[in-house]
């Protein structure tokens, strides 16, 4: 199992913007995300990877950058290298669209 690393924004309309740096890995049907800096360690989130919908690739000021829904709230990961972003992309798009 990996273990990466990455910058993260969560978009909830209800609450507001939340972000800060993050660890994230994929076990047993599930991303899970933790906070490393800038979110509180209450904020560990589990997301089911079937239910993650509406995913986006693009490229912000140099980093890659993917974002997707899940429960109505936006996930945008930003990337500078070292393979998270594919990691991440081949974790999340293979079960979502088969």
């Amino acid at each position: 199992m990996k273990i990466m690393f990455a910058y993260v924004q969560i978009i909830n309309q209800n609450t507001g913007i939340k972000y800060g740096y993050v660890q994230f890995k994929f076990t047993k049907g599930m991303l899970k995300i933790s906070a490393l800096k800038g979110l509180t360690k209450s904020d560990a989130i589990s997301i089911p990877i079937t239910e993650i919908s509406t995913i986006q690739e693009d490229n912000y000021y140099g980093w890659n950058r993917i974002k997707f829904n899940y429960k109505d709230i936006q996930y945008i990961f930003l990337y500078s290298g070292y393979g998270e972003f594919d990691y991440l992309r081949e974790n999340i798009s293979e079960p979502v669209i088969a």
